[in-house]
C-alpha cells in the first residue's frame, strides 16, 4: 500500500490520528450501509475484506499507542477517543 496524499501532509501525530479516525469512521459507515443492504459476495472476497479490516484495526490501535507514548513522553495532554 502506498501513502495517500492526506497522510503525507499531516504535521503532527494528533493530526495523523485524527485523519485515521476520520477514515475509519467513513469505512464504518460504508460497512453499516452494506449490512443494511447486503449483497452476495464470493467467499474468498469476504475473507480478504475481513483480513483488510483486521489489519486496519491493528494499524489504528498501533498508531494510537504510539501517539499515547509520545504524549506521555512530552507531558502534553490529549484525549484519544
Amino acid at each position: 500500500m502506498e501513502l495517500s496524499q492526506g497522510a503525507a501532509t499531516a504535521t503532527t501525530p494528533q493530526e495523523a490520528v485524527a485523519k485515521i479516525d476520520q477514515k475509519a469512521l467513513r469505512l464504518s459507515a460504508l460497512l453499516r450501509e452494506i449490512d443494511n443492504h447486503p449483497i452476495e459476495l464470493p467467499p474468498d472476497l469476504v475473507d480478504r475484506l475481513d483480513e483488510v479490516l483486521e489489519m486496519l484495526a491493528w494499524r489504528i490501535a498501533a498508531t494510537r499507542a504510539l501517539l499515547h507514548n509520545a504524549v506521555a513522553a512530552t507531558g502534553v495532554g490529549l484525549s484519544i477517543g
